[in-house]
């Protein structure tokens, strides 16, 4: 007999789906969902690597291409 493990779904995760889907949706998000995606990334990939320094930092407007990734991974 097999046994099934179910890993549950973190706050961190759910907020990405959500984020993913809209940002696949309509190609952008606002400036405040932009910081909760970089913070919902960190929560996520913290766990396998940890943070680069260069990541934690905003240099610009638009979003790090790992967390579109992310986003884009979550949405589907």
């Amino acid at each position: 007999m097999t046994e099934l493990s179910v890993q549950p779904v973190t706050a961190a995760e759910n907020t990405l789906s959500m984020l993913g889907r809209k940002y696949v949706a309509t190609g952008n998000l606002t400036r405040p969902e932009d910081l909760i995606a970089l913070s919902a990334s960190v929560g996520v990939t913290k766990s396998y690597y940890g943070p680069d320094f260069a990541e934690m930092q905003v240099k610009s407007s638009d979003l790090p291409e790992t967390v579109k990734g992310l986003l884009a991974n979550y949405a589907s």
